[in-house]
């Protein structure tokens, strides 16, 4: 059976994709950011392009999708959400 995303896998796709690393790296780079009152500066240090939001959306909806076997639009429905938490920040 598939493993599950959880919100570390969704993070981690974009970061790995477009920064090449992934929140253990960052944790090693900024422990200071693990008390939870940096995450501005996390998300702002690892925007990304509008293109790359909706690349990583995209997959991101549609991977949820597949996993729960609902609508692509029920998909979209749900990730509302955990979007607010999960989505990188767009470079302007």
């Amino acid at each position: 059976m598939k493993k599950e995303l959880n919100a570390d896998d969704i993070v981690n796709w974009w970061l790995e994709k477009y920064h090449k690393t992934n929140l253990d790296k960052v944790k090693e780079l900024h422990p200071e950011w693990m008390d939870g009152k940096h995450s501005r500066e996390f998300y702002d240090t690892y925007a990304v392009t509008q293109a790359q939001h909706d690349e990583w959306y995209d997959w991101v909806v549609r991977t949820l999708a597949k996993q729960h076997r609902i609508s692509l639009k029920a998909s979209k429905r749900w990730f509302i959400w955990p979007y607010q938490n999960l989505a990188p920040t767009v470079k302007k």
